[in-house]
């Protein structure tokens, strides 16, 4: 019978902790501009380090061919962190372009920079990730309902049988009505409400019976355990809407006008999504507030830890011109990996969050990208 030692038990031990990322290293030179000039960066920073410090990782993680002590992602935030003060210090004193030329030797310098191998079989030839965008909704709402806030939303009911019933069921034909799962009333549409179950959190602007307003946030909470699809694709499929108007604004013009095909199109879209009140933006994974155009989405089956500074260059939608297209732009910066999504699959695939309001909207709905996304770990 083989015997196993004190020092294979530890092996053993530490093999079972380790993570591998599909990565390799790049030894490119790399312009790390950020075209938020880091704001909002200590922000999304400071709230992975809490995390850290709460429940201090464990094991090793592999990138590329080199196994690091997790304790590395911790290390990787403080210097970045370092870095971008003395950047921002730099401008105090000198120009722009002497400031980024500092920075990005530094950066260089201290990081091993690594990018994502694509998986076997992919269709990317180039080595690029895909990055698509999400935000949060703004809703307007009531913890009463008003002839104005008729429409509810609920948190996870506590009874399991009353948890998987469908979309049509409960928006429609009332299957949790009065059972005291409603945390709020909005008087936004049932097409609202299922675009809030699409971004996975929102932002509501509640209005009081006394007369008194507050900002409350609304975040994941649980779901039924149906189906999930885009509903733009059953209109396709019945020819509800045409191949080049089938964005969200085509959707909502087409449900507008036709109220008598609401149920049946939310039909083909029976899973259900429900929300528990937070004073805190939506949160992601480890219950980290999400931070406005500094968290990102992986692939949490693949990258299975939260805090992976990523630093990533593709376009976005800047606006719309006179004549309906949307214009899109180039930009890089830097992201904190802090949460998962459903449609996020693979190894080199990325959502990333652009918070609240009609810009990030915007951008959330214009997105399907290719571009260049880098991990940064400090060097050891």
């Amino acid at each position: 019978m083989l015997k196993i030692t004190l020092a294979t038990s530890l092996i053993l031990s530490q093999l079972a902790l380790a993570d591998v990322t599909p990565t390799r290293r790049s030894y490119q030179s790399l312009n790390f501009t950020d075209d938020m000039s880091f704001e909002n960066l200590d922000l999304a920073i400071e709230r992975q380090l809490k995390v850290f410090n709460n429940r201090k990782p464990t094991g090793t993680i592999k990138f590329g061919t080199k196994s690091y002590p997790k304790s590395v992602l911790k290390d990787s935030l403080l210097l970045l962190r370092t870095l971008t003060a003395e950047a921002r210090q730099c401008l105090k004193n000198f120009s722009e372009v002497q400031c980024q030329n500092s920075f990005n030797a530094a950066v260089n310098d201290q990081f091993a920079v690594y990018v994502p191998v694509p998986n076997k079989g992919s269709a990317n030839s180039k080595n690029t990730t895909q990055f698509t965008s999400y935000y949060s909704p703004d809703l307007h709402g009531s913890r009463v309902p008003t002839e104005r806030f008729k429409r509810p939303i609920y948190r996870k009911p506590d009874i399991a049988s009353q948890q998987n019933h469908t979309r049509v069921d409960i928006d429609y034909r009332g299957a949790l009505a009065g059972k005291g799962y409603e945390i709020f009333w909005v008087e936004e549409s049932f097409f609202d409400l299922y675009l809030l179950h699409v971004q996975g959190g929102g932002r509501i602007n509640v209005f009081n019976p006394d007369g008194s307003k507050e900002v409350k946030y609304l975040s994941y909470d649980g779901k039924n355990t149906r189906s999930f699809q885009m509903i733009y694709k059953y209109m396709l499929q019945k020819g509800y809407l045409e191949a080049n108007n089938a964005g969200i604004p085509g959707q909502r013009k087409y449900l507008e006008e036709n109220p008598h095909k609401e149920e049946e199109i939310f039909n083909s879209c029976p899973s259900y999504v429900y929300f528990k009140e937070s004073n805190e933006e939506p949160v992601g994974l480890d219950n980290i507030p999400l931070t406005e155009g500094r968290s990102l989405a992986l692939d949490s089956r693949i990258y299975k830890t939260t805090g992976f500074i990523n630093f990533v260059k593709t376009v976005k939608a800047s606006h719309v011109d006179g004549s309906g297209k949307v214009v899109k732009v180039p930009f890089s910066r830097f992201f904190i990996a802090q949460d998962t999504g459903g449609a996020i699959r693979g190894n080199a695939r990325c959502d990333l969050y652009f918070g609240y309001g009609p810009q990030a909207e915007l951008t959330a709905y214009n997105m399907n990208e290719q571009g260049e996304q880098y991990f940064l770990i400090k060097k050891n």
